[in-house]
């Protein structure tokens, strides 16, 4: 009642008065509130950036510190080759040629993989690795058509220190990858990069891989080849062996160290690989092939143009045509056996040919489906060693 008269005789003063002082505490509190809420939700943002920060930060220094390392500890098993050899002219005439590129011992007995386009020209190698410089190195053994090769240094008093080969069946797109090496004499330089493709084909002079090669985007230059292609965990993956030349931007290709790993045991034995021979030439039958020279009842297949004498597949009775037609610049031989399957496994290239025999080994018998006029017939061939 006392209050209900003061506010009655004061009038609104007292009320507008006690509405004030109270409407001005609430907004206050409401202020403090919204102040405290805002500098929290800041508060919360500058810390998930500075964690965000710290985190990108924290990586990039471990990726740095991870090549730092790498390069480090994988350093001393890189060489560095230099080649002098001999190239012959159209002339005739014979011309002195240098080459460079690199290498990495697989052993501490002084043997060193390389590619076979490196040192298939060289009178003289030599390599320098550590303090070690123009070391005299011999070639020990070479596989053109998979362009690999082993060359040897004598290990008396030298600290000789080899990789950890890895393994190059199960590597991902995208896998961080390095390769070191000496391109364009730069001595011991790293790259870095990915993985960028697999199952690439690759085509040189000597050597043929079809489906098979890994790619990179590490760079990848003239005086690389035969350098290892690492991952992140020191081990060599592959053999930095070409470029792809023109306009194109880093993008590199490198033997997978699997593939090379295999013929290792061979060429140090015996100085090549000795790998399974069938001992035939042909080329390849389509749709379009049939129909052209009038060939029934098979559509895909190799045609035989010609069979080498005392080969696997001559003492077998596979026989190469003699009717030779011309048709513009090209040159079919008809009348051969039409091979389709090998082991019951559809035959329809040659590089599918050349990939299926080079699954077995020498000594290893194989049935061939043959179409022979119109007739089908399954031949036995006991496949021989590959001619050196």
């Amino acid at each position: 009642m006392f209050f209900q008269r003061r506010h009655s005789a004061d009038g609104g003063y007292k009320n507008n008065r006690c509405g004030k002082a109270f409407g001005g505490k609430t907004k206050s509190k409401f202020k403090i509130k919204t102040i405290i809420s805002v500098f929290s939700i800041a508060s919360l943002i500058f810390a998930f950036a500075a964690s965000s920060i710290y985190a990108f930060s924290a990586v990039n220094k471990s990726n740095s510190s991870i090549v730092e390392k790498l390069f480090h500890e994988l350093q001393p098993s890189v060489v560095h080759i230099q080649v002098l050899g001999f190239a012959r002219l159209k002339n005739g005439a014979i011309m002195p040629e240098e080459d460079i590129g690199t290498g990495f011992f697989i052993n501490n007995n002084g043997d060193i993989l390389t590619n076979f386009h490196v040192i298939g020209n060289a009178s003289k190698i030599d390599v320098s690795f550590l303090k070690y410089k123009n070391v005299k190195a011999n070639i020990i053994g070479t596989d053109p058509s998979s362009d690999i090769a082993i060359i040897h240094i004598n290990p008396k008093g030298r600290k000789i220190i080899h990789v950890v080969l890895g393994n190059s069946n199960n590597l991902k797109v995208g896998e961080r990858v390095m390769a070191i090496g000496n391109p364009y004499n730069l001595y011991q330089t790293v790259t870095t990069g990915i993985i960028s493709g697999l199952k690439r084909s690759l085509v040189f002079p000597t050597a043929r891989f079809y489906g098979n090669i890994i790619q990179t985007d590490a760079a990848i230059n003239f005086g690389n080849s035969g350098g290892p292609l690492v991952n992140y965990r020191g081990h060599v993956i592959g053999i930095n062996t070409a470029k792809l030349a023109g306009q194109a931007q880093n993008i590199g290709f490198a033997i997978p160290i699997n593939l090379a790993e295999r013929a290792v045991p061979e060429l140090i034995k015996y100085g090549r690989i000795i790998k399974p021979w069938l001992g035939i030439e042909a080329i390849k039958v389509t749709k379009s092939f049939s129909r052209l020279f009038g060939i029934k009842n098979v559509n895909k297949g190799l045609l035989v143009e010609k069979v080498f004498p005392r080969s696997p597949a001559y003492k077998a009775g596979i026989r190469a045509g003699k009717r030779i037609i011309q048709m513009k610049a090209m040159a079919y031989v008809l009348g051969g056996d039409i091979i389709t399957r090998i082991n019951n496994k559809k035959v329809d290239s040659f590089s599918s040919l050349e990939r299926m025999i080079n699954s077995f080994i020498p000594g290893q018998v194989v049935v061939l489906k043959i179409h022979i006029n119109n007739k089908i017939k399954f031949i036995k061939v006991k496949l021989g060693a590959q001619p050196s």
